[in-house]
């Protein structure tokens, strides 16, 4: 499953992955 979190003006998507489970953080403007 793809978590995705809108805290702060910034968004979180958390994929997970075979190996590593790699948190993104991703800067959301508007």
């Amino acid at each position: 499953k793809i978590s995705a979190k809108s805290k702060n003006g910034v968004l979180e998507i958390t994929i997970p992955k075979q190996e590593k489970v790699q948190p993104r953080k991703i800067a959301v403007e508007g």
